[in-house]
This record gives C-alpha cells, sequence and structure tokens, in this order.
C-alpha cells in the first residue's frame, strides 16, 4: 500500500505489486515550499517519508525515481543513489466515513 499527498493534493492510495510504481505530476509552489509524502505498508508495518521536499529535491531532480527500501528510500541517480531513513514521527492516518 501507497499512500501520497501533499497539503493541496491527494494522489490516492494504491496497491502495488512488487516492483510496480506510482507517477504523477506537479508545478512547484511559487513560494518553494512544495511537500509531498508518502505513506508505505507492505505488510512489516506503516512508514512514511517526505518524498518532495522543494528546498531538497528542485535542483537535484525534475523526474523524481525512489526506490523503496526495507530502512528507507533511495533517489536514484546514474551518478549515486541518494538513501534516506524513514521520517520518524508517527503517521496518523485520516479515516472518512
Amino acid at each position: 500500500m501507497v499512500h501520497c499527498k501533499s497539503k493541496d493534493d491527494d494522489i490516492g492510495v494504491h496497491i502495488l505489486p512488487p516492483h510496480q510504481n506510482i507517477r504523477w505530476g506537479f508545478r512547484p509552489d511559487f513560494f518553494g515550499r512544495t511537500l509531498f509524502f508518502c505513506a508505505m505498508d507492505w505488510g512489516e508495518g506503516l512508514h512514511w517519508f517526505d518524498i518532495y521536499v522543494e528546498s531538497r529535491d528542485y535542483d537535484r531532480c525534475k523526474d523524481c525515481r525512489w526506490l523503496i527500501k526495507k530502512g528507507g528510500p533511495c533517489l536514484t541517480n546514474p551518478e549515486r543513489d541518494s538513501c534516506h531513513y524513514w521520517n520518524k514521527k508517527k503517521y496518523v492516518v485520516e479515516r472518512r466515513e
């Protein structure tokens, strides 16, 4: 399960088979504050990560490709992958009924 969203856009919940991906596009915020985060669960508990932070990612990727690993996500790059740890704060799932 993957659920990605920003303050303004919810990409939705996707159930992905192994080695599959989701893709979406957006225009960065004029003020440089664009933030997307994704929550992921593949049976080992819920993890989440700020998948696009404009101040971190604007200059390093235009077509960002992340590889999700057990220890955290890795931004793939022809020169060198950049791997990160999962965010530590608890992710809260909002339920709408």
